[in-house]
């Protein structure tokens, strides 16, 4: 019985060691768990500080931008509106998203009918149709900038001349839109079509003037009569076959028609002398350089006529007459005209001697091509006699 007891005390010891360690257990773990919370509850606080923090300086930073947005539409909206050229902006399907005032003003549209550009595709709009803008769609959108002068007629009838350049925009590669600028260059266009009539009529003007001068020096010289107007004719077409530029054609033309204009300081008694002329008569014919220079140098023409009739006697290998020039000193001009000089005169009679014809005369110069002429010259000289693409006037 005894054993019974004690055994019954020492269990019962047992359990109640066992509840009230697990009691202190229990006791000393739920410290533990109302710590790690109280430190887990002051770590959301302080993370909720923080993200309240970071919200409010986001929200303050993108109230900032949007403002700073706003302004910047404002001010783009402000120049785009005010903008002194036209601008029309396009959509990826380049249809017209934008036309600012200046532009509807371009096409003499009201300025509160939008309506008739907003949302057409370009190359329908009605006003811009009929010009030549829908060539340049395909370079925009392969992202290629572009610059064109349109023609067209607007509403009132009169034609319009624009300049457009158009600038493509890309994201990722990938098409989104353009801006169009135009700017009416109708004045431009119409003060250049005035100036280069008011050129052609001074130009025919100086033509006509130069010709006057030539049947002047030729009035004196009857041997030589229409002299110049064939040496000219030559030298123009040798300046072709050598593909020259038009201005330095435009200025050998009117060079060989006054070639001889210094020939009337030169007695008549000497320029008609039938027979051979002496040495002291040659030396005053010579002069007629140096006078055709002085005459014509106190008139200022777009080209160097001055100077290529005073070089026409002159000679590659510096023989010639009257400063001795070599090679290129010689301008281009007057070596042709010496070719066309010395050509015309063997096949023209003169008054001592008759007409050597066209044979002799090629003869001549290429025998001297490679000392007194330009070689070039004298080439497409002889070609276009030998492929009868040349022959003289009567």
């Amino acid at each position: 019985m005894e054993n019974q007891i004690q055994t019954f005390v020492l269990t019962s010891s047992i359990v109640l060691g066992i509840f009230i360690l697990i009691t202190v257990y229990l006791v000393i773990k739920l410290k533990i768990n109302d710590i790690l919370l109280k430190k887990s509850e002051d770590k959301l606080k302080k993370f909720n500080e923080t993200l309240q923090l970071m919200v409010a300086e986001k929200t303050k930073e993108l109230l900032e931008s949007e403002k700073k947005y706003k302004s910047l539409y404002e001010l783009n909206k402000e120049i785009l509106e005010k903008s002194p050229a036209g601008i029309i902006r396009l959509d990826k399907n380049l249809r017209i998203g934008f036309v600012n005032p200046e532009m509807k003003k371009l096409l003499n549209i009201q300025p509160d009918s939008s309506d008739l550009l907003q949302g057409e595709l370009l190359k329908n709009a009605p006003v811009l149709k009929n010009c030549s803008i829908a060539g340049v769609l395909d370079e925009l959108k392969n992202g290629q900038e572009v610059s064109s002068d349109l023609e067209f007629s607007i509403q009132d009838g009169n034609l319009t001349h624009l300049a457009m350049k158009g600038v493509p925009f890309f994201e990722e590669n990938n098409f989104t839109g353009a801006v169009l600028l135009f700017n009416d260059i109708t004045e431009n266009i119409i003060a250049e079509q005035k100036l280069k009539q008011s050129f052609e009529m001074l130009q025919k003007s100086t033509g006509d003037i130069i010709q006057a001068m030539s049947s002047t020096s030729e009035m004196r010289d009857p041997y030589t009569a229409g002299h110049q107007k064939r040496v000219k004719e030559l030298a123009v077409a040798i300046g072709h076959q050598m593909n020259i530029t038009k201005e330095q054609l435009e200025g050998l033309k009117f060079a060989g028609i006054i070639h001889d204009i210094g020939k009337i300081s030169v007695p008549s008694d000497i320029l008609s002398k039938p027979g051979k002329i002496s040495s002291m008569e040659f030396e005053v014919i010579k002069n007629h350089s140096q006078v055709g220079f002085d005459l014509l140098s106190t008139i200022e023409f777009p080209w160097p006529i001055s100077k290529i009739v005073h070089q026409h006697h002159e000679r590659m290998d510096g023989s010639g007459y009257p400063n001795g020039l070599k090679g290129d000193e010689i301008l281009l001009e007057s070596r042709i005209l010496a070719v066309a000089d010395v050509v015309e005169a063997m096949t023209s009679h003169r008054p001592y001697r008759a007409a050597l014809g066209i044979e002799k005369a090629l003869q001549e110069i290429e025998l001297h091509k490679t000392d007194s002429y330009d070689a070039a010259v004298v080439d497409a000289c002889v070609t276009l006699f030998k492929e009868n693409r040349f022959s003289f006037s009567s």
